[in-house]
């Protein structure tokens, strides 16, 4: 019995008390880290993969336009290969994001030249698969 009246004691002291007091403040903290943790390890893991794998074959820059083109846009990349519209790179088949500027790719459909990201599966426009389903799994 003294035993437990010495331990009450001692938990009802200030010092004891201003601890009792923050603990579940403490708790509650370090359980949202924690789920934050975990959120942002899924919105990682949902967007790019479980590794980071870099571009399987070189990075090149996209041909120049002809001499009579008469718009500024970029050039026409061949269709099914992966490009940066921005940065006018081309990347290798599977790369979904720009190294540069860390931009969502693009992908011209190789039936129709409807114009997709790279991370698309099949064209929205005539439904030909792209391949890049495959290319994330494998």
């Amino acid at each position: 019995m003294e035993l437990i009246r010495n331990t009450i004691e001692w938990v009802a002291t200030d010092t004891m008390g201003f601890i009792a007091a923050i603990f579940p403040y403490l708790l509650v903290g370090l359980v949202g880290l924690w789920l934050l943790w975990l959120l942002l390890g899924y919105l990682r893991v949902s967007q790019v993969g479980l590794a980071d794998r870099q571009p399987a074959g070189p990075v090149v820059a996209l041909p120049a336009p002809s001499a009579d083109a008469t718009t500024a846009e970029l050039p026409n990349s061949p269709r099914g290969v992966p490009y940066c519209a921005f940065d006018g790179l081309e990347y290798p088949a599977g790369a979904r994001f720009c190294l540069a500027c860390e931009r969502d790719l693009s992908l011209d459909c190789t039936n129709c030249g409807a114009t997709l990201t790279a991370g698309d599966a099949s064209c929205y426009r005539c439904g030909t698969h792209t391949g890049a389903a495959d290319s994330l799994h494998g």
